[in-house]
């Protein structure tokens, strides 16, 4: 299970200019799952919770629907300059995306979101990147295919997490922040 950490993903002025547009121009849609398109039964443990969150679209690439395409233009480019300066603009974009969630009733630090992996078509090699928005808690956990927790990593502003984009994880709600918001890329060869 191959998962980086990078501290420094976004320096502190490309931090505050990410904060800034989402502040004055972020406009969101409900989503009332935390994965769409998967059978919310199939990778549920007993402390999996299927919490509504916020998401905002900034790209998508039609991999899964060729007719489904869509770039925020303004939000778009901020984000990509993120992939080039971390050298990582040598892939196909399946899509980006902002995900909002808050504190949700009767969760705990030990509970999580849905399980689920990013991208899994086949002939694709698929990276997976979480960037952090903001400090909260509300980790992400990541599994081994028999759905064992086997790492979690708490959020912190600028900092992103690339992995394999079939590797099993899930987001957690913040307890004690207000919210936890990340911007998630996921990209293929």
């Amino acid at each position: 299970m191959q998962i980086k950490e990078i501290d420094n993903f976004a320096n502190i002025q490309e931090q505050m200019e990410i904060i800034q547009y989402l502040h004055s121009e972020f406009t969101h849609g409900l989503q009332t799952t935390t994965v769409s398109g998967q059978d919310k039964n199939e990778l549920r443990t007993k402390l999996s919770v299927d919490n509504p969150q916020f998401v905002k679209l900034i790209f998508s690439g039609g991999t899964y629907n060729e007719t489904n395409y869509f770039i925020d233009s303004k939000f778009f480019p901020l984000v990509y300059s993120l992939l080039h300066k971390n050298k990582l603009s040598n892939y196909f974009i399946d899509r980006i995306k902002i995900n909002t969630t808050f504190p949700y009733p009767n969760t705990t630090k030990k509970n999580y979101g849905l399980i689920h992996p990013d991208f899994t078509l086949p002939n694709r090699k698929g990276m997976s990147i979480i960037y952090y928005i903001n400090n909260s808690d509300g980790d992400t956990v990541f599994f081994d295919n028999n759905l064992n927790e086997k790492k979690r990593i708490s959020p912190r502003q600028g900092k992103a997490i690339v992995f394999d984009s079939d590797i099993y994880h899930a987001g957690s709600c913040p307890i004690n922040s207000p919210y936890r918001q990340i911007i998630n890329f996921v990209l293929y060869k």
